[in-house]
């Protein structure tokens, strides 16, 4: 935001900033407009400094959030706003290297990553068949084929 300045009885307009020299001669001071300033130490990255409108020194103070992985999971997770991503965040592909035809019903197919039946990422169909128990009528044993 720009301000109208008087120095000396010099009105000079619309200036967002003044340099003016040291007295030591090692080059100039320089001053901003900040009057419109609307700094929030939340919002700024941990450590960062910033100054308000007032002048005052404002020191980050936004959480940060280290590197993780989020396995896929049967409810949702969620990577909270107004946080730092300090580090790489990893959404683990969904696939079926752990799913076994061998463990699911035969004929049931699991489909995994879809949003409708036609755009799965993977399915597999079961293999298990029904198991047949019978007894031995002689030793009243079980047997499982």
């Amino acid at each position: 935001m720009a301000q109208n300045v008087v120095i000396n009885e010099v009105q000079y307009n619309n200036l967002p900033f003044m340099s003016a020299p040291k007295s030591d001669g090692q080059g100039d001071a320089v001053f901003w407009d900040i009057s419109d300033s609307t700094v929030d130490a939340s919002k700024l990255r941990n450590g960062i400094v910033a100054y308000g409108a007032d002048g005052t020194r404002v020191t980050g103070s936004m959480t940060e959030k280290s590197a993780a992985s989020y396995n896929p999971a049967s409810a949702d997770q969620t990577i909270n706003a107004n946080q730092y991503l300090k580090g790489a965040q990893t959404i683990k592909g969904v696939t079926t290297t752990n799913l076994n035809a061998a463990y699911i019903a035969n004929g049931v197919t699991v489909k995994v990553g879809c949003a409708s039946d036609d755009d799965c990422v993977a399915s597999c169909t079961g293999t298990l068949k029904s198991p047949v128990i019978t007894q031995d009528p002689t030793t009243h044993g079980l047997h499982i084929s």
